[in-house]
């Protein structure tokens, strides 16, 4: 029997976030699963190409309107008690009033859905990130009893968003690597409720070209396909630019991306005197991507990720797998989830912060042909191996099956 499966994301398939969502989407689909996606928000349009063959598949409400008030009030008039305890435990067992309130203004649309889903025969119900998208399927989930489930990423995990309150609820909980699952067992501190969490890696599409032998360029190209955030460390980047500008190797940056850094890095690439060595690009389309890739116009990928001073940190970039499975070397730091994915050799890892470290692994590659063929066959097996889109959405598939441990519809408190 096919599964339907109401899959809540934060704008996916509109907007240009969230794409390793949209692949995994794309994926199950591939696989024989029907899909509801229901974005939490609402975005200006699509910008991935691939977004468009699941618009059909899509429903886009907002926060609040009048259908969505008067389901409201009559959740509160009919059922108090109900309410309450939904209120209880969204909002009063949340650990500061910044997260009690996100999960107050949710609550409505959360109960709008639940009679929305009672008629679309849904069999489960997936969210991605452990914060308020999460709290949706909760509420959802409680209402109606459709077993539900959650992929925990990276900051939504130290959020700690009623985390133990939803693990108790949910079928099962999703980490994507083995430091995330960690993080979330310290915080449930519950040994039953830890045989809950599964680490199901995200994963991605492998082309069907292979890599051929490279060839050394004139000018070495590497791309960091990053958001212009702290936790990104490009200055780490821009100063082992500065370094290899400094020992005459004709190298060019790319920075695809955008955020709230990026008037201070601009600034930072004058400073440097690398405006010809660094190029912004903007925010790029997965299929642009992807068209770079495939065309070898790149040569590497850095993520010079760091931990911040405020423990933020990577999960497992998604932007590293995509550009293994094309046989594109890697560069990253020994921070998060990285070493998960390259520790073993599919890459170069390297010290965070010591952007030294990070313009002799370039200059590395640059230099030596063998060892560049080598790192790249050995990303594509590892990508192959473990981070295949294909064989997450039928491990996925697998637990969407599984025997429902939600408990039946509270209707009667």
């Amino acid at each position: 029997m096919m599964k339907k499966i109401a899959y809540l994301t934060v704008k996916t398939p509109l907007g240009a976030h969230e794409a390793f969502i949209l692949t995994e989407m794309l994926a199950l689909k591939k696989s024989g699963a029907s899909l509801l996606i229901i974005p939490r928000g609402i975005s200006t349009g699509v910008f991935h190409e691939k977004a468009k063959e699941l618009l059909d598949d899509t429903l886009i409400l907002p926060y609040i309107n009048f259908k969505i008030i008067k389901e409201l009030f009559s959740y509160i008039a009919l059922r108090p008690l109900f309410t309450s305890k939904i209120l209880f435990n969204t909002v009063f067992k949340a650990r500061n009033v910044k997260i009690a309130v996100k999960n107050l203004c949710i609550i409505p649309k959360a109960l709008y859905l639940s009679k929305i889903l009672r008629q679309h025969n849904i069999s489960n119900i997936h969210a991605h990130w452990a914060s308020t998208t999460s709290t949706i399927a909760y509420i959802i989930s409680k209402v109606t009893g459709i077993p539900w489930s959650f992929t925990a990423h990276r900051w939504d995990i130290l959020e700690n968003n009623i985390l133990r309150e939803k693990t108790k609820s949910a079928s099962f909980v999703r980490a994507i690597n083995e430091n995330g699952r960690q993080e979330i067992c310290e915080i449930i501190n519950d040994d039953n409720l830890k045989k809950k969490i599964s680490v199901i890696h995200m994963g991605v599409v492998l082309p069907e070209l292979k890599s051929t032998p490279f060839n050394k360029p004139d000018i070495f190209k590497f791309l960091c396909p990053a958001n212009l955030l702290i936790v990104k460390g490009h200055r780490y980047l821009f100063e082992a630019c500065r370094i290899l500008s400094d020992r005459g190797l004709q190298c060019k940056c790319l920075i695809a991306g955008d955020g709230p850094l990026e008037h201070e890095l601009r600034r930072m690439a004058a400073n440097l005197e690398l405006d010809d060595c660094i190029e912004f690009l903007g925010r790029l389309p997965h299929e642009r991507l992807f068209e770079l890739y495939a065309r070898r116009e790149i040569h590497a990928v850095v993520l010079p990720s760091i931990t911040t001073g405020d423990a933020e940190k990577e999960g497992i970039p998604v932007a590293l797998m995509e550009a293994m499975s094309y046989g594109i070397p890697v560069i990253s730091t020994n921070t998060g989830g990285i070493p998960e994915l390259i520790s073993d050799g599919s890459g170069i890892m390297v010290e965070e912060k010591n952007p030294a470290v990070i313009a002799g692994a370039l200059e590395k590659l640059v230099k030596d042909q063998i060892y560049y063929n080598l790192l790249s066959e050995k990303g594509q097996e590892k990508i192959d191996c473990d981070f295949n889109v294909d064989k997450i959405s039928t491990k996925l598939l697998a637990l969407f099956s599984g025997e429902p441990q939600c408990s039946l519809p509270e209707n009667s408190l």
